[in-house]
């Protein structure tokens, strides 16, 4: 009697534990970190634009560090724009 073992899916098998953890552990992470991020994000905005009609410059430094902040969380730590062409 043969047992098949030729039909036996291994990579998917040795695959399952870094599936499991990153959808797990690191999926929701990500998405907590860009909700937070992004909610502080706007919040600033809204400052920023507050302060704006009452012509203080008080915001525009947090915004531009959160907007880069919110780029870095969306792109997985900047793994996305690693191979990204410069603009000169």
């Amino acid at each position: 009697m043969q047992l098949g073992l030729g039909l036996l899916p291994i990579a998917p098998i040795l695959l399952l534990p870094f599936i499991l953890v990153f959808f797990v552990v690191v999926f929701p992470l990500w998405g907590v970190a860009l909700g937070l991020v992004g909610l502080a994000w706007l919040i600033v905005k809204e400052l920023d634009l507050i302060a704006r009609t009452a012509q203080l410059d008080t915001f525009s430094g947090a915004l531009v560090a959160l907007r880069r902040a919110l780029r870095w969380v969306l792109t997985f730590g900047g793994f996305t724009d690693r191979y990204v062409e410069k603009k000169s």
